[in-house]
């Protein structure tokens, strides 16, 4: 049954907003633009890229020119304005939160925030704080990037108020050097190999857990990576793996409370 406000003698609520051109599409994704060159690169299911992983109507913004090579290099600040400008337009067609596609517009975060009125986070590494204070002391929490070099390069860790336990508590492994996921995501060559991506993330993961043995939970920060998000939990013996989806489906589940049914 739809809920109607006007139904019951009440106002519709202030974040009804009059004469867009669609409603019931609640979450605004910022994208980056498609890296040039040869080759089909699809955004598959489970991509943050593609409708059909999200469990409710979504709304999509590319902000122009900012591609990998620009959110990795050192003038992407410049960019700040349009990534501001593109939340706001998603803001104004509906969207009541802003998210992104990419791990790296952290950069922007407090930016974009300061700009709309919706709640705001544009990277799954803003999970981590929250899944590092869950562990035991004696456990560590592993982060797959896309470029760990960029990544330390830009502190953009510390932006997420992880600090001290970077290192400790928090240890990072990033995709940059692998065979094909670098090439694909990184680089815009070649068609997208699924099967070669999910190889390279499980065997980083891999390769990470053997390196710290007290890791107890994973995070993927790439927009990309949660497609082979089973994948790893089935290679690494079912540790928790969180990603992109797992933020923004929290929130949706916020966002759409539906009544508990059972037996009393």
């Amino acid at each position: 049954m739809i809920n109607t406000p006007l139904a019951q003698g009440k106002r519709w609520p202030g974040w009804v907003k009059q004469r867009l051109a669609v409603h019931g599409a609640p979450v605004g994704i910022l994208m980056l633009d498609r890296m040039p060159g040869p080759g089909i690169r699809p955004y598959i299911p489970g991509d943050t890229g593609n409708a059909t992983t999200w469990s409710v109507p979504v709304r999509y913004k590319t902000v122009s020119t900012l591609n990998v090579t620009r959110i990795f290099g050192p003038d992407g600040e410049a960019l700040t304005s349009a990534v501001v400008q593109a939340a706001a337009e998603l803001v104004s067609e509906g969207a009541q939160l802003i998210t992104s596609g990419c791990g790296y517009l952290i950069r922007y975060q407090e930016a974009v925030r300061d700009a709309v009125d919706v709640p705001v986070f544009l990277s799954s590494l803003l999970l981590a704080p929250f899944l590092e204070m869950m562990l035991p002391r004696d456990k560590a929490l592993g982060i797959i990037v896309a470029s760990k070099t960029v990544m330390t390069q830009q502190g953009l860790l510390k932006a997420t108020g992880l600090g001290a336990n970077i290192g400790r508590r928090v240890v990072v492994a990033g995709l940059e050097d692998t065979p094909v996921f670098a090439a694909t995501f990184l680089s815009g060559k070649g068609d997208l190999d699924v099967s070669a991506c999910e190889k390279d993330l499980v065997d980083t993961a891999m390769a990470l857990l053997n390196d710290r043995p007290d890791i107890g939970m994973l995070l993927l920060e790439c927009g990309n990576l949660p497609p082979y998000a089973a994948a790893v939990q089935q290679a690494t013996g079912g540790i928790p793996v969180f990603d992109f989806t797992s933020l923004i489906e929290f929130f949706i589940g916020g966002l759409i409370r539906r009544p508990f049914t059972g037996l009393i």
